[in-house]
């Protein structure tokens, strides 16, 4: 059967929004969502059906302090007729020659099975998810900063809050650019929004909104994002849930990484992860991607490393990394999987993790000096989902 790859037209629209239904038991809604700035969807055919989609989304992250342009893979979605006919390897080629075309260095998705994507060379960084907690466990926090409900008004703060908290962080979408005009779903039906603030200077925020129940056992109160850019705000906050106590008896946050500050604030262990926990997946599109990170400062270093049959040459300098081809270290002892280059860049694993795990192999005598200038010590985290 001839499979054509090709990008999604407004003729395939119908058969679009079956595949969405029957992949993810929702879809777009409308066309106007499907062509917004952005995006671009591109589809496998075969004999004229369309029995595979991608969607690339143009993002933008911040890791170590610096704006890394992103291609955001979603949206994947293949027929029941024709799984397991290697639909998905031309539209990633596709999507991804997209990217670097783009000037994108790497790809990052939200992972339904993380084994199919290891095999393009993603890699797990992070994991984020929905956690509840009972009410009566946040009693015992006392908060000392003031609290006031955002208006239309408040965008800009809410926006400089949210830039403040992802700059120190690795791994945050940066909110900006033509992806990022559509509203997110999570905020959609909010009750509201509460800054919080000390002595006029804003300290964080928490999106929330009250549950449909009236019956306190089930009754929940949602906090898709909750920002605290300091103890103080975060107690703040907590202290501000606490106080429905006797209306709701859960209240459900969004964790955004496997380690959550917010555990080092609360008085209890209770902590219950939900069933709608994501792994975060990441994907050097180009080794060259080393290029936009810096590099510890007094760090002076030369690391020839192979990925496949390609080899590599990492020159730290000067606060800088630069990445250069070198057929010479093609026959390096250090010998990276794909995925090794995902979790070096985003700093997660170790060298003997990665070895662990089978990222790593060959020669060790560079692993202490490539975890120096490999490992930042900045939380990894991310607020979005897509």
């Amino acid at each position: 059967m001839p499979t054509q790859i090709r990008p999604i037209t407004p003729d395939d629209h119908d058969q679009l929004k079956v595949l969405l239904t029957e992949a993810f038991g929702t879809n777009e809604g409308d066309w106007e969502g499907l062509r917004a700035p952005g995006r671009t969807r591109w589809g496998a055919f075969v004999d004229g059906r369309l029995a595979a989609t991608i969607n690339h989304l143009e993002y933008t992250s911040w890791f170590r302090g610096v704006e890394v342009p992103t291609a955001g893979v979603t949206g994947v979605s293949i027929a029941a007729e024709y799984r397991g006919q290697r639909l998905l390897r031309p539209l990633m080629e596709e999507l991804t020659a997209h990217a670097r075309s783009r000037g994108e260095r790497i790809a990052t998705l939200f992972a339904t099975a993380t084994g199919i994507y290891r095999g393009f060379g993603f890699s797990r960084i992070l994991q984020v998810g929905s956690v509840e907690l009972p009410v009566a466990s946040l009693g015992r926090i006392r908060g000392s900063l003031d609290l006031r409900r955002a208006t239309d008004d408040d965008q800009d703060v809410l926006r400089t809050i949210y830039d403040t908290w992802a700059r120190r962080h690795d791994g945050p979408l940066t909110r900006r650019g033509p992806a990022h005009e559509r509203p997110d779903h999570r905020f959609k039906d909010l009750t509201g929004t509460t800054i919080i603030e000390r002595d006029g200077e804003p300290r964080g925020y928490l999106r929330w909104k009250r549950g449909p129940s009236g019956d306190w056992a089930d009754s929940v109160v949602e906090v898709p994002e909750l920002i605290a850019l300091d103890a103080d705000a975060m107690r703040t906050a907590l202290a501000s849930l606490a106080s429905y106590d006797s209306v709701a008896s859960r209240v459900r946050l969004f964790s955004a990484g496997d380690v959550d500050t917010m555990r080092w604030i609360l008085p209890s262990n209770s902590w219950t992860p939900l069933a709608d926990t994501e792994p975060y997946m990441l994907r050097v599109l180009d080794p060259s991607a080393f290029d936009l990170l810096p590099a510890p400062p007094g760090v002076t270093a030369t690391l020839p490393f192979a990925v496949g049959d390609d080899g590599w040459v990492l020159h730290v300098a000067d606060g800088e990394m630069r990445v250069e081809p070198d057929p010479m270290a093609a026959s390096s002892g250090r010998r990276l999987d794909p995925g090794a280059l995902a979790v070096s860049f985003a700093g997660v694993l170790t060298s003997s993790a990665q070895r662990e795990v089978g990222l790593l192999a060959g020669d060790d005598r560079d692993d202490a000096l490539w975890d120096l200038v490999f490992t930042s010590g900045r939380r990894l985290a991310t607020r979005d989902s897509f």
